[in-house]
């Protein structure tokens, strides 16, 4: 696992959130439309992601009933874990919650 994965601060926290606000203006065709640009920063730039997570979100939240922005929110879970792997259960799943608040909460 990429050790940039492993720490966020509240910097990072308001990044994610304010770039899914930003990204949330160009879902005119649903959020699976920005998947390419949530790509090209959730991997390329920022490395919150690893490119098999990110196309395993993708795939989970398509082939599962129910909306498809479900894939925004399975990304953040993912993002929650990379935070602090190797932390106690009850750190990961609060940084989970907080990942997918700033996600969903933003698109």
């Amino acid at each position: 696992m990429n050790p940039a994965l492993q720490t966020m601060h509240l910097a990072d926290w308001l990044h994610l959130l304010s770039y899914f606000l930003t990204v949330s203006l160009l879902t005119v065709g649903g959020a699976i439309a920005t998947a390419p640009d949530m790509y090209r920063v959730l991997v390329g730039q920022q490395a919150w992601l690893t490119p098999l997570q990110f196309n395993n979100a993708v795939a989970i939240a398509q082939a599962a009933p129910g909306p498809n922005v479900l894939f925004i929110a399975l990304l953040g879970l993912q993002i929650g874990i990379n935070a602090c792997t190797g932390q106690p259960t009850w750190v990961v799943w609060t940084h989970c919650a907080l990942a997918i608040a700033c996600t969903m909460v933003g698109i």
